[in-house]
């Protein structure tokens, strides 16, 4: 009797307690599910970690990294993560930046990218977020030094944000296709070797975009681009503040020309480029300037120059002593224009973008050319 009353308890027990066990069970199933799915899903939601807010101007080591993302070949996932990450921050192409950073380092294995963390050949300058790493070339060869990053991460991240930020390479932002960037990295001056379509550069990088299929990364980046913020758009117009990011770099063929030239460029002035035009001293007479609405001031008086003002030197006298004569932009002036401060390039003999202060009565200055009316 005992054992009968007990059989019928555990039956109760047991139907009244039955759904709720079931549905704990099948609970447990679907948490189970979901985790299984986010972790080993490669075309599911993108998993982020780190900052994925949208480049702001101003630099920064966060980036947004995509976990489904992996590696292939000689790339690691983190490597391959880096590089997306980079190129959705900053609008640029993983297939670009991954064929740089195995060209530039080869595959990572180079000495500045084992001692500097610096994938990607990038100089250090007066001024630089980071500190001086080692000599650039072999044993020195090139002049110079590696800029050296604390990590990966943040030599990626720099990497992006020069691209961008820097007047000769910008174009390279929301450019979808990885042969026209190449080539703007070839113009601006990126590789001392130089880049255009027969260079060993250039074929190269394409080989190593080619063959492992890295393109496949564009198209996911692509998706992934999200609108800059108004402060970023507006630090990313090319007014002479984008030159401050050019110190330390050489700008198309090292001449002093070639500086002035990008900044009309990017300014909206003459092609001067490719003109066949080539004495610095007769810029302010060989283009149109007023059709482009630039203003020519021949031989300026002190007063007349402004910050923002491409400045031209008579060929002759310590600064301009060869038959070509000099030109530069004006960062500010002092004393009512007895002094100021430009950025040239070549200006004392080194092919990359300095800064100098000169003096009224250094050389004699045959034209300033303005944007807009004096």
């Amino acid at each position: 009797m005992k054992n009968t009353v007990k059989k019928i308890l555990i039956r109760k027990l047991l139907l009244y307690f039955a759904p709720i066990i079931l549905f704990m069970l099948a609970l447990l199933g679907l948490m189970f599910f979901a985790v299984i799915s986010i972790g080993g899903s490669g075309g599911g939601q993108s998993s982020q970690s780190g900052s994925s807010e949208s480049f702001n101007g101003e630099y920064s080591e966060n980036l947004p990294i995509f976990k489904e993302i992996k590696g292939r070949g000689q790339i690691s996932d983190e490597i391959a993560q880096f590089a997306v990450g980079s190129a959705v921050k900053y609008h640029l192409l993983p297939s670009v930046i991954l064929s740089q950073y195995a060209y530039e380092s080869e595959w990572g294995k180079s000495q500045s990218a084992k001692s500097d963390s610096n994938f990607f050949g990038i100089t250090w300058f007066n001024g630089s977020p980071f500190p001086q790493g080692s000599s650039r070339g072999v044993g020195g060869s090139e002049g110079g030094n590696y800029m050296k990053f604390p990590n990966a991460k943040n030599a990626f991240s720099y990497y992006g944000y020069m691209v961008v930020s820097q007047a000769n390479f910008k174009a390279c932002m929301d450019n979808k296709s990885p042969k026209d960037d190449l080539l703007i990295l070839g113009r601006g001056g990126y590789a001392s070797a130089g880049i255009d379509e027969n260079s060993a550069y250039f074929k190269g990088a394409m080989s190593i975009i080619d063959s492992n299929k890295l393109t496949e990364y564009d198209d996911f980046a692509i998706k992934h681009w999200q609108p800059f913020s108004k402060q970023s758009a507006q630090d990313l117009k090319g007014d002479i503040q984008a030159l401050e990011s050019l110190l330390g770099q050489k700008v198309g063929s090292g001449q002093c020309y070639a500086l002035t030239a990008l900044y009309v460029e990017q300014k909206g002035g003459p092609q001067m480029n490719g003109s066949g035009k080539i004495f610095a001293q007769n810029i302010g007479e060989d283009y149109d300037w007023k059709q482009f609405g630039w203003t020519v001031i021949e031989n300026p008086q002190p007063s007349d120059l402004k910050a923002g003002d491409v400045i031209n030197w008579q060929a002759g006298g310590a600064l301009a002593p060869g038959i070509y004569g000099h030109t530069g932009i004006i960062a500010g002036v002092a004393d009512n224009g007895q002094s100021f401060v430009t950025y040239e390039q070549q200006g004392d003999g080194v092919q990359i973008v300095k800064k100098f202060t000169r003096q009224f009565t250094t050389n004699p200055i045959k034209s300033i050319v303005r944007k807009g009316q004096s």
